[in-house]
């Protein structure tokens, strides 16, 4: 007689604790294929940065490359050369230091200049149609992110406003006003008609205005018709405190002039031949570098790229720069700013420096008791840096929210070589 085997079952025990080995195992591959996916998901996000960054560091190469003015104030405008123009703010990239939980460091310059393309014309908006033109005035800006990604920390969007230079507008509707755009609903003022018209324009005539005019090059030189510039009281300062207002935030056009999100900083610095290198230990800095001012100055090396009116000497590119010779505190520059200028203010009817004289510098007179007519020392105004700039250094950093990295992109120009 035969005996079947006996064939056991598993017991709950022993089910509960094959499930539970299972559930753990599982839940160790999720959080492996989640540690994964979040490492790829940071290292695309950091490419992507990285691809934005190097595509905006192309953009303003190519507006500096194409620069048109000549960089050794002041400016004629006859010669028809536009302008070049940098603000200084009063931050640093020393602002972000080490150990602070803020690192936005100099988010608070502003380039302002022409520029010629050197490939395809630059297109810009007209009304529902587009306009073409190979010289353009761009203004390249921070302003803090409408959206902050990182509570406590201040990031900030990378603006370039393009308006291109058309002296003759020669279709509707400035053909048909003499060449300019009447100051009726909805384009009553420069703001607003910027959102139909991508044009370098000006406002002339008493208040209020009856209309915008197109800019050449040549009116350009003239601060008063540049983009955001005061153009009722000399000497036409440019209006940091509204720029949200230049930007297209808030508008149908919102984010088309953002080159750049989740910026810490925009460090625009000039070439100074006459900046001293020091010693810190046995490290060389130059002026803005920690250590700097306590350094041993025996290295005798000169020549850096420094904040404009970096201070410590009595070099040109070290003061702070007038811009108004002779005249009252009220009237001058507010912030440091290198400007190509205009010899324009020389022959233009006004008083500038509030003397009761008009035009010293450009009425065959000897006004100054030099023996000399007309020399530079007679005029009524003087560039805040007579100097010719030798070249620019951007320093363009971010930071990447998900991973928590910084990546910088340096952009160096020499306007020797324009």
């Amino acid at each position: 007689m035969k005996t079947s085997a006996i064939q056991r079952a598993y017991t709950l025990v022993e089910l509960l604790i094959a499930a539970t080995i299972a559930l753990a195992v599982m839940a160790a591959a999720a959080a492996l294929f989640g540690l994964f996916g979040r490492a790829a998901s940071q290292s695309q996000s950091i490419v992507d940065l990285g691809d934005r960054m190097r595509s905006t560091a192309w953009q303003l190469r190519q507006d500096l490359a194409g620069a048109t003015a000549d960089l050794t104030p002041p400016g004629r405008p006859e010669r028809d050369a536009g302008y070049f123009e940098l603000i200084e703010g009063p931050r640093s990239d020393r602002d972000a230091a080490e150990g602070s939980g803020d690192i936005r460091a100099d988010t608070d310059d502003i380039l302002l200049f022409t520029t010629r393309s050197s490939g395809g014309p630059f297109v810009g908006k007209y009304g529902a149609n587009f306009i073409e033109s190979p010289v353009a005035e761009v203004a390249w800006f921070c302003r803090p992110a409408a959206v902050q990604p990182v509570d406590g920390l201040t990031l900030h969007d990378l603006h370039r406003r393009q308006l291109l230079v058309v002296g003759y507008v020669g279709v509707p509707p400035f053909s048909t006003n003499n060449n300019s755009l009447p100051a009726t609903a909805p384009n009553t003022t420069l703001p607003a008609a910027w959102l139909t018209y991508d044009i370098s324009m000006r406002t002339e005539g008493p208040a209020p205005v009856a209309a915008f005019f197109p800019n050449s090059l040549g009116d350009l030189t003239r601060r008063e018709c540049r983009f955001w510039h005061d153009a009722s009281a000399f000497p036409h300062a440019f209006d940091t405190s509204t720029l949200d207002a230049a930007t297209f935030n808030g508008t149908l056009r919102e984010g088309e002039d953002i080159m750049l999100s989740n910026v810490i900083a925009f460090d625009v610095r000039v070439f100074d031949p006459e900046a001293e290198a020091r010693l810190a230990g046995s490290v060389t800095v130059f002026p803005g570098d920690p250590g700097y001012e306590t350094g041993d100055p025996s290295p005798a090396a000169r020549g850096a790229y420094v904040d404009l009116g970096w201070g410590g000497g009595t070099t040109p590119l070290q003061s702070a720069g007038a811009a108004v010779s002779n005249a009252p505190a009220s009237v001058q520059l507010p912030d440091r700013t290198f400007d190509t200028w205009s010899l324009h203010y020389e022959q233009n009817g006004l008083d500038e420096d509030g003397d009761a004289k008009t035009d010293e510098g450009a009425d065959g007179f000897d006004d100054n008791g030099d023996d000399r007519a007309d020399d530079a020392g007679e005029r009524e105004t003087s560039p805040p840096y007579a100097v010719l700039l030798r070249g620019l250094e951007v320093r363009l950093r971010c930071y990447e929210p998900s991973s928590r990295q910084v990546r910088q992109i340096t952009i160096r120009h020499s306007f020797l070589a324009n």
